[in-house]
């Protein structure tokens, strides 16, 4: 331990030596420790009691060189009736340039004593490093003058600096051994007063970077975990903290990278976020720099000014950089001139604390010219900036801020004979320069030392300068100021091209003041953080910052309060009829609001809708190929947990109409059916059970047709029944996932209907739950983020970390398939790839008969209930794309030939064909003004039977297309970057009318005959939609699509194991109102009606044989034809579960 005593004594002073040094005597304990904190009262007689009481005394104390402060204690005079009963803290590291102490960014004063004798100690929240102290009284005893003794306690700082001059830069290059880091640690602290510069860059071999760039006093961070030769903004992060780091004051950084997940923290403000890409670690194999880059520009997508100021304390991954770079290692590399002790500019600031604040300056008066220049930094849009009567007070002119605009009035005799505005948006809190001169008749403004922007001006009058010029608040000017005093900072003030010493002013040698802080500048930034939520927008003055929740849906001081309710039942409280309606379930939570329907009976109910809410036809699933269908709702996940987990009772519910389809397999008790609700739980009871019990409704009430089984369906009959009711646990609603696999056999077939989300009631007792089982991550509480990983290590029953099957063995999911976690396994989920199979490996191809098509439609596809329909245009919208990736297979021997086409709305499109001499092209058209982009490949003729791979990749304006795995081409589109309101894509041949360029054209008229296989446009995958999911995709097929595995064969091979599949569409609606309801309970009415039923079957038979025959005439009357098959389908299957529904009720009347 470290004890340093120090005595002063001080002799009465005056003036500004007073506020230098003080008076009378100062008894100091300056007490410098290792390991802990100890505090010594002070004894003695003396103290500092300056001879004038005023708020422009301090007492100033020079420790020597920076140590690290933690504690202060003070006294008041010993024996005396002099004490300070509050007080600021002001620190440098120059004696120059202050800064005050504050709190949790906000301004801290301290309390000071009550006496003259008692100690009132204070640990610092956060330390000090500095040189120098300033303590500045604001109150104190009336009945006495300020007196003080203080204890300052601490210990001794070490750091090393570097400092650079805007064109030198440390460059640190790592060892030639590849050294792929999963966790890296960047740290450091800089200060300057420069508002730009590139403070670090780093890069690795394959093009991944990593760039901390100063841009107008804020931290950006550029992230880039993808190939930069590539220009993918996908892989590019952009990430800004900090603000005003500009003030010559030090600031500290600090950059952690584990795995995806990034810490990028700047004075205790972090960012939490997940990196981009393929990689799981930035490869540091190549080279990093500090200060600049060798090419500002060249390797990155910007371009910029090397850094011109000091760093401190420079560790990468632990490694101490400024002491390699002082010890002149090989592996850093100085770059310009580097020092290694910080320069401190000698710029003195100047605070304008209120609207009275004010500085007068004396000039040179008579003289014919008048120059003045200064910088200024504010938040506020009106200011009071400059004023000054000319010689003889035959005028003067007045510059001020108005709605962040320059705007200069000059007057004669009182009366305006000018009045100009220049600039925009200077009360943005950067610093911005004036210079305004004149000469007799000719005056000229420039801001920010933009010479091109210059405001010359010829006056109707002549100009001799002042002798006083006052800046901010009040003066003297015969034209009050209307718009109130000036609040914030000023530096570089010249006038008649002198810099004032501002110090000068200070010590009261030169001009005078009022109500100004000179030598540190007060302006802070009320926005940081900001406190403005639901992406309210946050602006500021001096004194308060301002949140703008326009379009939020919030609203109140921070945007917190929601304008809408939580639920149909408080609109229904309000008086509100049925309708649509927004609620936001968790009030002023984080989750935003959402569209539903308020049914306001006698209970509200509020009604949330799907996207399949009308009956489903199904026909040959098994297990190996299940009929699945996920649900989308109009509102999020979460969103409807929360609406469910407020609302008193919430319901769904589900019809199963059945014929030789069962819903359970008693033999095996394995479900041949089942749910998923929101929990991702497989769930296998049915309407109107409990959770957990393999039952139905009947099976509950004990009344199922066939008393052996639990449900109406599993009595396995060749007639149709139904299992229906509603499902109401609440923790597995909604309904997210339907299974059915038992529709494969002879006659067996089923359909069913999903109803809307229906919930009623607001509850507001907590519900008994059973535990939770599974991971929780990123935890706030009061916005504070929690480390659980160091609470679940002494929490019983817990463990640190996520482990899961799919962190073993996800890579086993191949082609885009994602590993879903299981309880005792994980498997693939091939939803949104081209492939199929466990593993997501085999392919899906299809062989195309002359004249086919098949079509996927990306608008008009999800469909609300009837009275709905309002919603449906804010539910789905256009769908705009700037980038899209597309692969696919083929095989064909003719030419010229359509690949694939992708049309839009506004007659905007891209096709895929093969021209006539057999290579591949690729047209856009992203402008229906513009000719379209033509990309041709320089690969061979394509058409030679051979299975071919392309990849097709934009990137808004750029092209990439990959033939058969060969390196990548590249173009630039000149068409456009957007792809708007795209409409539908088509394989093989187009058969609407469709405004394309010739040479698609062409290609066209001759359809596609050959293979097609695993085609994926983005997430969607439209060939296995056809050939999969044909019933629920919106998808058609037209012409002969047969499934093939033409994909995996030679072409010799490929057209000899062709496997037929139909895709007749037999999946229409059926009626909205219960099938098997409307029963006439007579035997002659059913006779009639299988009569009825037969007749009409012979009619849509003639109609389909017809169809057939005509299958080469005009593609309208094709259309035609098929529409009238679909609705002899329709009538069938509506008539069939009538008919069916009478027998069953005949059976049930008379059966003994």
């Amino acid at each position: 331990m470290i004890i340093l005593l120090i005595l002063f004594n001080f002799t009465p002073m005056h003036s500004y030596e007073t506020n230098l040094t003080g008076t009378l005597s100062l008894l100091l304990y300056v007490i410098f420790f290792t390991t802990f904190l100890i505090f010594l009262p002070t004894k003695g007689a003396g103290g500092w009691s300056p001879l004038v009481s005023n708020k422009y005394q301090w007492l100033q104390i020079d420790l020597g060189e920076r140590m690290e402060i933690t504690a202060i204690a003070t006294q008041g005079g010993y024996g005396s009736s002099d004490w300070v009963t509050s007080y600021l803290l002001m620190f440098s590291d120059s004696g120059r340039n202050w800064k005050q102490y504050r709190q949790e960014e906000s301004i801290w004063g301290f309390s000071g004593n009550t006496n003259a004798d008692s100690v009132v100690y204070y640990k610092l929240q956060h330390s000090i490093k500095a040189r120098f102290l300033r303590f500045i009284p604001l109150d104190w005893n009336p009945n006495g003058r300020i007196g003080m003794r203080i204890e300052v306690y601490g210990c001794s700082y070490r750091s090393e600096v570097v400092d650079f001059d805007g064109k030198s830069f440390l460059l640190y290059r790592f060892d030639e051994k590849s050294i792929n880091s999963l966790k890296d640690v960047i740290s450091f602290k800089f200060k300057t007063m420069e508002s730009d510069g590139i403070l670090l860059h780093r890069k690795g071999q394959n093009g991944n970077f990593i760039t901390l760039e100063l841009i107008k006093g804020k931290l950006f961070l550029f992230i880039n975990s993808g190939d930069t030769k590539l220009h993918s903004t996908n892989s590019l992060i952009n990430i800004t903290t900090g603000s005003l780091l500009d003030d010559q004051h030090w600031h500290s950084v600090l950059i952690e990278h584990f795995n995806k997940q990034v810490n990028f923290t700047v004075d205790k403000h972090t960012q939490h976020f997940h990196a981009k890409g393929e990689f799981n670690y930035l490869d540091l194999n190549y080279e990093l720099s500090f200060g600049g880059t060798l090419a500002a520009g060249k390797s990155v997508p910007f371009s910029h000014r090397n850094f011109h100021g000091c760093f401190e304390n420079l560790y990468c991954n632990g490694v101490n950089v400024i002491n390699l770079a002082k010890r002149q290692k090989p592996q850093i590399y100085i770059m310009g001139n580097v020092s290694f002790s910080c320069s401190q500019p000698q710029t003195v600031p100047v605070t304008f604390l209120g609207s009275g604040s004010y500085l007068s300056l004396r000039g040179s008066s008579g003289q014919d010219e008048i120059s003045v220049s200064f910088q200024f930094r504010t938040w506020n849009k009106m200011g009071f900036l400059l004023s000054s009567n000319f010689h003889q007070h035959s005028g003067g002119l007045l510059l001020y801020l108005h709605d962040g605009k320059i705007r200069l009035n000059l007057f004669k005799l009182g009366k305006q004979q000018s009045d100009v505005t220049a600039g925009a948006e200077l009360n943005n809190g950067q610093w911005h320069s004036i210079s305004l001169a004149a000469k007799r008749n000719h005056l000229s403004i420039m801001i920010d030392n933009d010479v091109t922007s210059v405001l010359h001006l010829v006056l109707p009058m002549q100009i001799y300068s002042g002798d006083i010029y006052y800046f901010g608040g009040d003066s003297d000017f015969e034209c009050k100021n209307p718009f109130g005093g000036f609040q914030g900072c000023m530096r570089q003030i010249s006038i008649s091209n002198k810099v004032v010493d501002l110090i000068l002013v200070q010590q009261s040698i030169f001009g005078n003041f009022s109500d100004l802080q000179i030598d540190l500048c007060g302006l802070i930034d009320r926005c940081l953080p900001n406190y403005c939520e639901h992406g309210g927008e946050c602006s500021q003055s001096w004194n308060s910052f301002y949140c703008n929740c326009t379009n939020t849906g919030y609203m109140g001081a921070t945007c917190h309060s929601s304008i809408y309710e939580q639920s149909c039942e408080a609109y229904k409280h309000r008086g509100n009829t049925s309708g649509f309606y927004y609620i936001d379930s968790d009030g002023s939570g984080p989750l935003g609001p959402f569209l539903v329907y308020c049914n306001m009976t006698d209970t509200a109910w509020t009604i949330v809708q799907h996207n399949s809410s009308d009956f489903t036809r199904v026909k040959s699933s098994n297990r190996e190929n299940p009929h699945t269908v996920f649900f989308k709702y109009t509102a999020n996940t979460e969103q409807l947990q929360a609406t469910i987990n407020h609302a008193e009772h919430c319901e769904q519910e589900f019809a199963y109409h059945c014929k030789k389809s069962r819903l359970l397999n008693k033999r095996d008790g394995i479900p041949l059916s089942w749910w998923v609700g929101r929990t991702n739980e497989t769930q296998t009871y049915w309407g109107g059970s409990l959770p957990d019990v393999q039952k139905c409704t009947c099976g509950l009430e004990g009344n199922c047709i066939d008393s052996q089984y639990y449900c109406n369906c599993d009595a396995d009959r060749n007639e149709w029944t139904n299992d229906t009711g509603f499902l109401s646990y609440k923790e597995h609603l909604p309904v997210t996932q339907i299974v059915i696999t038992d529709t494969d056999r002879p006659n067996s077939e089923a359909a069913y209907k999903l109803g809307p989300l229906l919930c009623r009631g607001d509850s507001g007792t907590a519900s008994r739950q059973k535990g939770f089982l599974g991971c929780i991550r990123s935890l706030q509480l009061n916005g504070i983020a929690l480390d659980l990983e160091e609470r679940a290590k002494i929490t019983p029953g817990v463990d640190p970390g996520c482990p899961g099957h799919c962190s073993s063995y996800g890579n086993l999911c191949h082609n885009g398939g994602k590993c879903k976690e299981k309880h005792s396994g994980f498997s693939c989920d091939c939803s949104f790839s081209a492939y199929s199979g466990p593993f997501c490996l085999n392919e899906i191809s299809a062989y195309f008969g002359s004249g086919s098509s098949v079509t996927y439609n990306f608008q008009e596809y999800y469909t609300l209930s009837k009275n709905s329909s309002s919603h449906a245009a804010s539910f789905h919208g256009d769908m705009t794309l700037i980038r899209e990736t597309i692969t696919l297979s083929f095989r064909t021997t003719r030419t010229p030939t359509l690949l694939l086409y992708v049309g839009s709305f506004y007659k905007e499109y891209l096709s895929v064909i093969l021209a006539r001499n057999g290579s591949l092209q690729i047209r856009y058209k992203l402008d229906s003004h513009q000719e379209p982009d033509v990309f041709n490949s320089n690969f061979k003729n394509m058409a030679d039977g051979q299975l071919h791979h392309v990849k097709i990749n934009r990137e808004e304006g750029v092209l990439f297309v990959e033939v058969n795995q060969n390196a990548r081409e590249q173009v630039t589109l000149s068409s456009g970057i957007e792809f708007n309101a795209i409409k539908s894509l088509v394989l093989g041949k187009i058969l609407e009318n469709s405004d394309v360029d010739q040479e698609t054209m062409k290609a066209n008229s001759q359809g596609f005959t050959g293979c097609l296989s695993s085609v994926q446009f983005n997430h969607i995958a439209p060939l296995k939609a056809a050939l999969h999911h044909s019933s629920l995709a919106p998808v058609t097929v037209k012409g002969h699509v047969a499934e093939s595995n033409c994909g995996t064969l030679t072409g010799a091979e490929s057209t000899l194991s062709e496997t037929t599949h139909s895709f007749a569409d037999h999946s229409g609606p059926i009626d909205e109102g219960e099938p098997l309801a409307n029963a006439i309970r007579s035997d002659s009415a059913i006779i009639g009606g299988v009569i009825a039923v037969v007749i009409f079957i012979l009619l849509c038979i003639t109609a389909i044989a017809i169809r057939i025959y005509q299958q080469k005439s005009l593609y309208k009357k094709n259309e035609t034809k098929r529409a009238e098959n679909e609705d002899c389908a329709e009538t069938a299957l509506k008539t069939e579960l009538t008919v069916q529904n009478r027998v069953n009720e005949n059976q049930k009347e008379y059966f003994f």
